[in-house]
């Protein structure tokens, strides 16, 4: 069976409310995901701050806002 990957839109708020205070756990079971996946995305995020991962998912929103725009 091949592994779920997710996105980076999906990893950069989890990770942002890990920099803000919440434990592992507490986020880990609020997704539904394995603590072991959750403290990964972590240790690979973790040079980034909150500041930048919540520009980055607001870039990938307006993205997906533009995208579901029509062009007359």
């Amino acid at each position: 069976m091949k592994a779920k990957r997710y996105s980076t839109e999906f990893k950069s708020p989890i990770v942002a409310l890990y920099n803000e205070g919440r434990s592992v756990n507490s986020l880990a079971n609020e997704y539904h995901l394995a603590v072991q996946m959750v403290t990964g995305w972590i240790k690979n995020l973790k040079s980034i701050s909150t500041a930048l991962i919540l520009k980055i998912v607001h870039f990938f929103s307006i993205r997906a806002h533009i995208s579901g725009l029509k062009i007359v």
